[in-house]
């Protein structure tokens, strides 16, 4: 297959995703009955504009879209020349790329917070407004149960500083960078650092 990356290329990631994972556990453990992310609610995935994914990400994701059949594949590839909201993955109110969902949409509802936000006076810590209906007010939430988004998100750069460096040879660049629509048309299967975009891939009709 074109642009073949091994398996063992994500384990980094994966950890990084399964920290994740264990986060949303304790809140939900912490917290029961206040979380209402679950199977069914997608109205995150019908009101983000765009997503962007950087290349541990992207290729991570490409892996699931390649085990589903073929004619779901090319489902996908057709929906994907629509433009968001909402999510083209998004099938029957789920995701159908769930196991391998890039870090946004596995810490968006959950509460997160960001320093540099808070340094310039923004509002910091955000969740989504369904969840916590029964507490009174951020102030309520542990510690443990907050997540340091900027901590986070320099932890994924990490990632792809090493997975681009060991699969390339290439030195990361933050504008390295895919929508969910150049995953799923193949754009992935040509690129590499520095040669950008290869083929044509449509442009969403809106």
């Amino acid at each position: 297959m074109p642009n073949e990356i091994p398996p063992e290329a994500f384990a980094e990631y994966e950890a990084l995703a399964e920290k994740v994972d264990t986060f949303q556990v304790r809140v939900r453990e912490r917290y029961p009955g206040q979380i209402e992310c679950r199977a069914g609610c997608s109205e995150c995935c019908r009101k983000i504009p765009r997503l962007i994914l950087s290349p541990v990400e992207a290729f991570y994701l490409r892996e699931q879209l390649r085990q589903l059949p073929p004619e779901e594949q090319a489902r996908l590839r057709e929906a994907s020349r629509t433009a968001m909201p909402p999510c083209p993955i998004l099938t029957n109110d789920a995701c159908l790329l769930h196991r391998n969902r890039p870090m946004l949409c596995r810490t968006y509802g959950y509460p997160t917070v960001s320093p540099q936000l808070l340094r310039i006076g923004q509002p910091g810590l955000t969740y989504c407004y369904k969840n916590f209906t029964g507490l009174t007010g951020p102030s309520a939430l542990d510690q443990d149960c907050i997540i340091n988004v900027d901590r986070a998100t320099e932890e994924l750069w990490e990632v792809n500083r090493r997975f681009v460096a060991e699969r390339w040879g290439a030195v990361f660049d933050r504008r390295m960078a895919f929508t969910v629509q150049e995953v799923l048309q193949g754009t992935l299967d040509d690129w590499s650092p520095g040669k950008g975009r290869q083929g044509t891939v449509s442009r969403p009709n809106r």
